[in-house]
């Protein structure tokens, strides 16, 4: 069953035309990763789907559909909490773990003391940090990268989206916590669904249901991701992914 649903999406700076007509459904509590060359348009899909793409100046036509409603049609603020991002660099706000926790939540009107301590436990136990936080008051950029990134995950689920997007959440991290982050993801694929841009093609194959391919702002292939890997059906995608190009 499909949560958000693409249909002849077109991304545009001004005079460059970045996304191509393109079309594609995202399926719901499955981890969907998009791969393709730098500079493709990947990120600029990725930050369409909560419509932040025109806080950047980006202009779009066509229509994404979530839960078969267009997402122009939600206030922008409730389509990005049920939309949540996660950036390439872990971006925690320069105050105390609490803090980064409760921001969001309080924002969308969370006032009481006990509901917000609930979801500061909650989220450091979903995210793996509960164990390695004892002082909650600490300045959150003290953790380290990954745990950084962690509580950047944590902080976007602190309001219950039901999309994460996530634009090369391991590309600044060493292979262990690339590990943590990864099988993060596949525990919170049982309860959000997410969308992944990443370079590594490796990755993309050990956590994802279903991979798209983008060229040039084209949606070249997109299918399960042991199809997309192992049988391609457009040579551009099996030229990309045994690394003729790219």
């Amino acid at each position: 069953m499909s949560i958000l649903k693409i249909n002849n999406l077109s991304v545009s700076y001004g005079n460059k035309q970045v996304i191509k007509d393109l079309s594609m459904n995202i399926a719901r509590n499955k981890i969907t990763a998009i791969i393709g060359p730098s500079g493709c348009g990947k990120s600029t899909l990725l930050t369409s789907l909560n419509l932040m793409i025109e806080e950047n100046g980006g202009s779009i036509s066509g229509e994404i559909l979530f839960k078969d409603k267009a997402s122009i049609s939600y206030e922008k603020a409730d389509i990005r909490r049920m939309i949540g991002m996660v950036f390439q660099t872990p971006t925690p706000f320069p105050f105390s773990i609490y803090k980064n926790l409760t921001y969001a939540p309080k924002y969308y009107g969370i006032k009481d003391k006990k509901e917000l301590n609930r979801i500061v436990e909650d989220t450091l136990k979903e995210v793996g940090l509960y164990d390695e936080i004892d002082d909650l008051n600490m300045l959150a950029t003290k953790l380290s990268g990954g745990q950084q990134q962690r509580l950047c995950i944590g902080r976007a689920l602190t309001v219950e989206p039901e999309i994460l997007l996530l634009d090369e959440p391991c590309s600044a991290l060493d292979i262990r916590n690339t590990e943590n982050i990864e099988k993060l993801l596949l525990d919170l694929s049982d309860e959000y669904t997410i969308v992944i841009v990443t370079h590594n093609l490796s990755q993309a194959k050990r956590i994802s249901d279903y991979t798209a391919f983008i060229l040039d702002g084209e949606l070249i292939e997109y299918d399960t991701t042991d199809k997309v890997f192992t049988n391609p059906k457009d040579n551009r995608t099996r030229e990309y992914i045994e690394g003729i190009y790219g």
